[in-house]
């Protein structure tokens, strides 16, 4: 008996939230590569006539999510990224999906502001624009899970151009509706930058919303996010002077970060470990860490990293 075409559309349904859910598993683990095959996969069954508009886009808009966040660790992909988050825009306005439409502009906005950093571009005013907009729409769905990630993202958008105060106004208020809705993933994220402003304010705070947001990840099975999460402590115990601390962080993030083949997160490990030598007085130990991570930013030709190290390498020539 063959099936009917309502049978064969719930078949394809069903398949695209497996595919989805599991590349997402992938990526949480940092499989990056099998997460950006499977999701290919299931790119091509948008084609078909069976699969519905609403399905349709709740995977394009998925997918999208991913490949965002595969261009900040690989930069690579970015003109798969720009499309899928139009795409999505577009398929989202058709059905006059209000959620679709917030969540579309939401990764738009997100496209804008990792190209920006990826390139060295230093105006994130379009960028924050979307994740605006995405914003009000949010509030106006009583969304206040995915509210709590546009407003983090205008936060980061703030803090790339050096306006602080309203950085953390935006991962404060992030922070308080990310854990009204049980949102993990977008309080470890706000703690992770708050504890980056406070660094130079309040070292107990900082390292208090560093550790917050390790274990967050920690908690919700983050693989991926957890050598960015370690580096940050480990920046703040530098900074307090608790040099075995930092140093026992940094290898631990180095350490996943070459299990998970995170090549951009290897070049941030090298520069922890050179910021932890030179406070050891190492300074040729400390060259080595930092040549060795301007080396792969270049390689990798991300402009944000390539910046960083190249501020080290400068601090060492006045020092």
């Amino acid at each position: 008996m063959s099936l009917s075409t309502e049978a064969i559309s719930e078949r394809y349904a069903t398949s695209l939230q497996a595919t989805s859910e599991i590349a997402n598993a992938y990526s949480f683990q940092g499989r990056l590569d099998e997460a950006l095959q499977l999701f290919q996969a299931g790119e091509q069954w948008l084609l078909l006539q069976e699969v519905s508009p609403e399905h349709k886009l709740s995977f394009l808009l998925k997918y999208g999510q991913f490949v965002i966040h595969y261009y900040f660790l690989t930069n690579s992909e970015e003109e798969r990224m720009h499309s899928l988050a139009q795409q999505a825009r577009q398929l989202a306005e058709a059905r006059q999906d209000a959620s679709g439409i917030a969540t579309a502009l939401y990764l738009i906005g997100q496209t804008l502001y990792y190209h920006n950093l990826q390139t060295g571009e230093s105006d994130y005013r379009e960028a924050r624009e979307y994740c605006e907009q995405a914003s009000t729409r949010y509030e106006q769905l009583h969304d206040s899970y995915n509210l709590a990630e546009s407003l983090f993202y205008t936060g980061l958008t703030y803090e790339r151009q050096h306006q602080d105060a309203q950085a953390q106004e935006y991962y404060q208020r992030a922070l308080q509706l990310a854990e009204s809705s049980s949102n993990a993933w977008g309080a470890s994220e706000a703690t992770r930058h708050l504890a980056g402003l406070y660094m130079s304010i309040d070292l107990e705070q900082s390292l208090n919303y560093a550790l917050k947001s390790l274990a967050l990840r920690e908690e919700i099975g983050f693989k991926r996010g957890l050598p960015s999460a370690q580096l940050l402590v480990s920046d703040v115990y530098v900074e307090r002077g608790n040099l075995e601390q930092a140093l026992e962080y940094c290898q631990q993030a180095e350490q996943l970060a070459r299990e998970m083949k995170l090549q951009n997160y290897l070049v941030y490990a090298q520069v922890t470990h050179g910021d932890i030598t030179y406070k050891q007085g190492k300074r040729d130990e400390a060259r080595t860490h930092f040549e060795k991570a301007a080396n792969l930013a270049r390689q990798l030709n991300i402009a944000f990293a390539i910046a960083t190290v190249n501020e080290k390498l400068e601090m060492l020539e006045r020092a």
